[in-house]
């Protein structure tokens, strides 16, 4: 039976060896650079409960912010949702009623086209349709189904939300807390 040889097997027992403190520090120098450019270049979170502050494309191509002033309902959709297709017309029916609250339907990144498409053959004439191709409303209200909707305050408050199909009835009782 052939023997080991001593130191070969010195070799493999060793552990194997760590980087070296010189990359150690480079490293930790790559990461904290990392994110102190991180931090330099996101823009700064919202405040939760504002109303969210992104550009936003009508379907007439401008580009416009919602703007505080007066109660606004934004509801957050999409063209393939059916609940969606019940509820905007609703609310697009309350929306010719009350020219005091701003509705604003933002899609959420769907192609301009569809948006488009889906707006014309309802006829929406006093909501506001807007694109938001980039999701950032969807993000900034962390919307995990549609419809959803956020009731604004004049002075661009959250005063409350509902993640789902809301009935006239309970879109009704909702307006009436904004006051």
């Amino acid at each position: 039976m052939p023997q080991a040889n001593p130191a070969r097997l010195e070799k493999m027992q060793a552990s194997p060896k760590g980087l070296s403190p010189a990359w150690q520090i480079g490293f930790v120098v790559l990461i904290v650079v990392g994110l102190i450019l991180l931090a330099l270049l996101s823009t700064p979170p919202q405040r939760a409960g504002d109303l969210p502050q992104t550009q936003l494309v009508r379907l007439d191509g401008r580009s416009e912010m919602l703007q505080s002033g007066k109660p606004t309902v934004v509801t957050v959709w999409a063209t393939w949702c059916t609940y969606c297709q019940r509820q905007l017309p609703e609310f697009e029916q309350m929306a010719r009623q009350r020219s005091d609250v701003r509705f604003a339907f933002v899609n959420d990144g769907e192609p301009a086209q569809l948006v488009r498409q889906f707006h014309d053959t309802r006829g929406f004439s006093s909501a506001v349709v807007y694109q938001d191709a980039l999701r950032t409303v969807s993000s900034a209200l962390r919307v995990n189904g549609y419809p959803s909707n956020f009731f604004y305050n004049s002075r661009g408050k959250l005063v409350g939300e509902v993640r789902g199909y809301m009935s006239p009835e309970q879109l009704q009782a909702a307006l009436a807390q904004l006051n």
